[in-house]
C-alpha cells in the first residue's frame, strides 16, 4: 500500500469549487433542516397522542366493557400497543428534535473525533435523522395497531 501523497491529476475546475460550495453548504443546513422536521413531528405526535390518550380514558371502558375476556384482551393490547408505539414514536421524535448528547463536548474533541465543526454538524444530523426515521416507524405501528384494536372492537361478539 503506497501512503505517499499525489498531486491530483488536474487542478479542481469551476465546476469543481462550486460542487464543493454547495455540499458545504448542505452540510450546513442538513442539521437546523432534521430539527425543523422533527420539531413538525412533536408537535404533531404530542396531539395526536394527547387524542387518543384522552379517548381511551373517556371511551376505553364502556366500548369494551360487554365484550368477551379474550376479545376484551385483543383490544386491550392492540389499544395499548399503539399507545406504547405513539409514546415511543414521540421520545425519538424529541430526542432528534433536541439532539442526544448531554455530555459537553469541547472543540478538540469535535477535531479528533469529527475532523471538523462540518463533521459534527453532519454526524449530528445524521444521528437524528435516524432518530427520526425510528420516530416514524414507530408512529406507522402504533396506528396500526390502534386500526386493528378500534377494529377489532367492531367485530367482535357480544359477551
Amino acid at each position: 500500500m503506497n501512503l505517499v501523497p499525489r498531486l491530483p491529476a488536474r487542478p479542481p475546475t469551476e465546476n469543481d469549487l462550486a460542487e464543493r460550495d454547495r455540499f458545504q453548504a448542505l452540510v450546513r443546513e442538513s442539521l437546523p433542516s432534521v430539527r425543523a422536521s422533527a420539531e413538525a413531528w412533536r408537535n404533531g405526535l404530542a396531539a395526536f397522542v394527547t387524542l387518543v390518550g384522552a379517548a381511551v380514558v373517556i371511551k376505553g371502558r364502556t366500548t369494551t366493557a360487554d365484550l368477551p375476556p379474550l376479545w376484551r384482551l385483543a383490544v386491550t393490547v392492540m389499544i395499548g400497543g399503539g399507545l406504547a408505539l405513539a409514546v415511543t414514536g414521540l421520545w425519538h421524535a424529541l430526542a432528534a428534535q433536541s439532539g442526544t448528547k448531554p455530555l459537553a463536548v469541547t472543540l478538540a474533541d469535535i477535531h479528533r473525533e469529527y475532523g471538523s465543526l462540518d463533521g459534527f454538524e453532519l454526524a449530528t444530523a445524521i444521528r437524528a435523522a435516524r432518530r427520526l426515521t425510528l420516530a416514524r416507524r414507530a408512529v406507522a405501528l402504533a396506528l396500526a395497531c390502534l386500526f386493528i384494536g378500534t377494529a377489532l372492537t367492531w367485530w367482535a361478539p357480544g359477551a
